[in-house]
This record gives C-alpha cells, structure tokens and sequence, in this order.
C-alpha cells in the first residue's frame, strides 16, 4: 500500500514538473517571437524612415531663403538610420547563438528595449512627415511666388 502511495506521489511530481517545464518552454517561445516580431517591424520602420529621408528635397534655389535640409545633415540622419539597422542585427545574431541560456529577464529586457525604440521611432516618424509636410508647403509657396512674379 505504501508503495502505491509512493508511486503516486512520485508520479503526480513529475507530472507538475513537466507541466511547470513546459509552460517555461512556451512563455520563452511566445516570448521569443514578440521579440522577433517587434524585431521585423522596427527594421521595416527604419528602412521606410530612411526612404523618406531620402525623399525629401535637399536643396532649395539659389536664394538662401530658399535653402532646405543640406546633403550633410541627410547623410548624418542616414548613418544613425543604418547604425540603428546594424545594431538590430546585431541583437538577432545574439538572439540567435544565446535565446536558449539567456535567462528570462534579460528577454523580457530585450523585448521591452525593442518596443521602447520601436515607440521612438514612431514619434521621429511623425515629426518627419511633418517636417515634410512644411516643406512641400514652403515650396509650394514659392512656386506661387515666383509663378506672380513672372505675370
């Protein structure tokens, strides 16, 4: 009889150990994958910022009223942009050869650091549309300008 109870004291552990391991497992898999997903969607978002810098009128005419962002500041904006996507690899490379052994915080850390600089950008992002909005509107208004000049 006592071993019977034995038996079924060691076998319920081992149920709640493999249940306790398992539920480990999937919220390291779940995890994993947000951290993937925020992973695609902020590179997605630095390459579109970066097109869309790129976009953006460089030079205005010859009067320096007329003056838009120089090659210069663009091309500093650009290389944050492409050291933002370096770092980005970087950090799947880690993800990579250590998901396995980091311990769950320091994912946890990374997830949060990634939806942090995802959340940045997003605001850089509006304040780039609007920066191209006031530019498309400055030239316009110099194209109306110079257009009753020439009347």
């Amino acid at each position: 009889m006592h071993y019977l109870l034995a038996g079924a004291l060691a076998l319920a552990l081992f149920i709640f150990l493999f249940a306790w391991r398992e539920r480990r497992l999937r919220e390291r898999r779940t995890l994993l994958q947000q951290i993937l997903d925020l992973a695609d969607a902020f590179e997605h978002q630095l390459i579109d910022c970066r097109n869309q810098m790129r976009a953006m009128p460089q030079r205005g005419g010859n009067d320096p009223a007329e003056a838009l962002p120089q090659p210069v500041a663009l091309a500093a904006a650009t290389a944050m942009i492409d050291s933002g996507l370096r770092d980005l690899l970087a950090h799947r490379l880690w993800l990579r050869r250590e998901s396995a052994r980091a311990p769950l915080q320091a994912l946890i850390a990374a997830r949060d650091a990634l939806a942090q600089a995802q959340s940045g950008l997003q605001a850089q992002m509006a304040r780039l549309a609007d920066a191209r909005a006031e530019l498309r509107n400055a030239r316009d208004a110099l194209d109306a300008a110079a257009r009753s000049r020439q009347s």
